[in-house]
C-alpha cells in the first residue's frame, strides 16, 4: 500500500511541474534567449529590448526546498517582473505620444492653410499672411439726358496684394499696394502695437477714422462703389494718409482718434505749401451685438487745414467708376494774390452720422455727412450734405455681420458645389444716394445728384463673389451736361449696369 501512496504522488508531482518545464523550454529551430532568476530559464525580459532605462532586478528567491513552492514562487517574480517592465513600455508610450503631438502642433502653427496661407514660427512670436483684392468690372450706359457720351467697357477695378503679420508678439504691421488704372500706388504701410487689452496703437499709411462705409473694407461692401457724399467728402480730409492713431476697441464699442497728414502720394518741393493735416475721429457702438440680430449707431468727424492751394475740388461719378465723367461737382477756388493776401479754403470741418440694423436674413444701413468749409477773408463759409439709405435681404438665409465697428466677411450657409447641391448665397439690396453740394454763397446754381441702385450680390464663398448692380442716377447743373444749353437742358440722366467679378483673401 506505502508503494502505492508513493506512486501516486510522484505521478501528481511530475504532472504539476511537467507543463511549467515544457513553457521554459526553447521552440524547436529558435535560439534560446533567457535570463537566470536564481538557476531559472525565461525569455521575458529579452523579447523586447529595454531603450534608455534598465529594468530594476529582480530581488533574490529564498530556496525552501519544495520543488513546487520554489516554482511558484519564481513564477511569481516573473510576473513582478513583467508588470514592471510594462509600466516601463506604457511611460515610453506615452512620452512618445507626447513629442509626436508637439511635433504636430509646430507643424500646424507654422503654416496655417487657406486661401492665402499663414506662416508662423513654433513660439507665436512672428507671423506671415499675404493678403490681396482682385475686382473686374464691365459697365455698360445708355445717357437718358445731358448729350454726354459714355464709354462702355470693362476695368480692373482694384487689383491689391500685400502682407499682414506680426512680430515680437505684440507688434503688428501691414504692407500692402494697389494697381488702379494702369498705376501703381502704396495702399497701407503702418505698424501698429497691441501689447495693452483693448488698446491699438497705429503709425504710419492707414485708413482714418471716417464713417461705416469707408471704414469697411472695400471687398465686404454691399454695393459697387461707396455713397457720393462718402467719397466727395472723404477727399477733403480721411480716406488713406500717414498719421497715428489711438484706438480704444470691444465687441461692442469702438472709438478711434488720430492725426494725420497728407498721403503719401503728395511731392512737395520750393512751391508747393507745407503739408495739409487733420484730426479725425469716430466712435461706434453696438446695443444689440448677437447672432442674427444687431443694432449699430456711430458718429465721425474731422477738422483739416493748411489745404494745398487753399482750393476744394467736391465731385463724384453715377456710383460707377468705369467712365470717368463726374455726375456732380463744385469748386472752391483759392491762391495768394502778390501781396501775399490768401483766398478761399482755409479749413474744412466734417460731421456724420451712422446707423445700421440686422434682423435675421434682413438688414437696413444709412449715413448721413455735412461738411463746413471756412474761408479766409469777409468770404462766408460754404455747407454741403449727403446722405444715403439702403435694405438688404438674403434669400438663402444668412446675416450680416460686422466686427470691430465695420462690416465683416459674409459667409455663405453652404459654398457654391453643385454636385453636393451648394449653391453660395444670395442677396438682394436696394439704396438711395444722395449728394447736394448747393450754396447760393458759391454759386447761384442747384447742383445736386442722386441715384437709385438696386442690386444682386451671390457669394458663391466666403471669397469669391459676383455683383449685379443696375443705377439709376441724374445731376442738376451737371458737368456731364454738354453745351449748347438749349439742346441739352441742364440735367444730366443716366442708366447703368455694371457687374464685378471678385476674389479677396
Amino acid at each position: 500500500m506505502r508503494s502505492i501512496f508513493a506512486g501516486g504522488a510522484s505521478l501528481i508531482a511530475l504532472a504539476i511541474a511537467a507543463p511549467a518545464a515544457a513553457q521554459t523550454g526553447p521552440e524547436p529551430g529558435q535560439e534560446e534567449q533567457t535570463q537566470s532568476y536564481e538557476g531559472q530559464e525565461t525569455g521575458i525580459d529579452t523579447l523586447v529590448p529595454a531603450d534608455d532605462v534598465a529594468a530594476e532586478p529582480a530581488p533574490a528567491i529564498q530556496k525552501t526546498g519544495d520543488p513546487i513552492l520554489d516554482r511558484l514562487n519564481a513564477l511569481e517574480a516573473k510576473v513582478r517582473a513583467l508588470e514592471a517592465r510594462n509600466k516601463q513600455l506604457e511611460d515610453q508610450a506615452a512620452e512618445t505620444a507626447t513629442r509626436v503631438e508637439k511635433v504636430e502642433v509646430r507643424a500646424a502653427k507654422g503654416v496655417q492653410p487657406g486661401v492665402a496661407p499663414t506662416f508662423a514660427d513654433v513660439t507665436d512670436n512672428f507671423s506671415f499672411k499675404p493678403r490681396g483684392t482682385f475686382q473686374i468690372d464691365y459697365a455698360a450706359y445708355n445717357a437718358r439726358a445731358g448729350g454726354y457720351d459714355f464709354n462702355n467697357g470693362t476695368q480692373i477695378r482694384r487689383g491689391r496684394f500685400g502682407f499682414d503679420g506680426t512680430a515680437w508678439r505684440t507688434f503688428r504691421y501691414r504692407i500692402e499696394a494697389e494697381f488702379v488704372n494702369n498705376s501703381v500706388n502704396l495702399l497701407d504701410a503702418y505698424v501698429q502695437y497691441a501689447g495693452i487689452p483693448q488698446w491699438l496703437f497705429t503709425v504710419g499709411q492707414q485708413k482714418t477714422p471716417f464713417g461705416l462705409e469707408a471704414n469697411t473694407s472695400d471687398a465686404f461692401n454691399t454695393f459697387l462703389e461707396r455713397g457720393m457724399a462718402n467719397v466727395a467728402f472723404g477727399a477733403v480730409g480721411a480716406e488713406r494718409r500717414i498719421g497715428a492713431t489711438i484706438a480704444y476697441q470691444t465687441d461692442r464699442l469702438n472709438a478711434t482718434i488720430g492725426v494725420f497728414g497728407a498721403g503719401e502720394a503728395v511731392n512737395r518741393n520750393a512751391v508747393t505749401p507745407d503739408e495739409t493735416y487733420s484730426v479725425n475721429g469716430r466712435l461706434s457702438w453696438a446695443p444689440i451685438l448677437d447672432a442674427g440680430r444687431l443694432v449699430h449707431l456711430g458718429a465721425s468727424a474731422y477738422h483739416v487745414t493748411n489745404l494745398a492751394g487753399n482750393m476744394i475740388t467736391l465731385a463724384d461719378r453715377p456710383n460707377s467708376r468705369i467712365d470717368d465723367g463726374r455726375i456732380i461737382s463744385a469748386a472752391i477756388p483759392g491762391g495768394v494774390s502778390p501781396t501775399g493776401v490768401k483766398s478761399g479754403a482755409k479749413d474744412a470741418t466734417f460731421v456724420g452720422a451712422e446707423s445700421a440694423l440686422v434682423y435675421g436674413p434682413f438688414s437696413v444701413q444709412g449715413e448721413y455727412g455735412h461738411l463746413s468749409v471756412d474761408r479766409f477773408g469777409a468770404e462766408p463759409s460754404l455747407d454741403f450734405d449727403g446722405f444715403y439709405a439702403f435694405a438688404s435681404f438674403f434669400l438663402t438665409g444668412e446675416s450680416r455681420t460686422f466686427r470691430n465697428g465695420a462690416v465683416d466677411r459674409l459667409r455663405p450657409f453652404a459654398d457654391f458645389n453643385p454636385q453636393n447641391g451648394g449653391w453660395g448665397a444670395f442677396e438682394l439690396a436696394f439704396r438711395y444716394d444722395q449728394l447736394d453740394l448747393t450754396d447760393t454763397a458759391l454759386s447761384p446754381l442747384k447742383r445736386k445728384a442722386h441715384s437709385y441702385t438696386g442690386a444682386l450680390n451671390w457669394h458663391l464663398n466666403g471669397n469669391l463673389k459676383l455683383l449685379f448692380n443696375y443705377i439709376r442716377a441724374k445731376g442738376t447743373n451737371s458737368p456731364l451736361v454738354v453745351a449748347p444749353v438749349t439742346e441739352n437742358g441742364t440735367t444730366a440722366k443716366v442708366d447703368i449696369f455694371q457687374t464685378r467679378l471678385q476674389l479677396d483673401f
